[in-house]
């Protein structure tokens, strides 16, 4: 399965996106803050959180602190 082959075509707003874009207002009213650096692993839920609100908010996915490892 490639990305978004489970995207649902039916979840197509009015406007012609595919489901409801988030906003940088959701990830600071949940506390996320995407000019910080991340401990949380890559693939995992949070640091896909983190990337989702850098990306809302304009930034860099990729913050040089971050970590990149993926043991325990």
């Amino acid at each position: 399965m490639k990305f978004g082959d489970d995207v649902d075509p039916n979840a197509i707003s009015e406007a012609g996106d595919i489901g409801a874009p988030a906003r940088f207002d959701d990830f600071a009213a949940s506390g996320i803050d995407p000019a910080k650096s991340t401990g949380a692993k890559p693939g995992t839920e949070e640091k896909v959180l983190m990337l989702s609100a850098r990306y809302a908010a304009g930034l860099s996915l990729w913050h040089s602190c971050d970590r990149s490892d993926h043991g325990p």
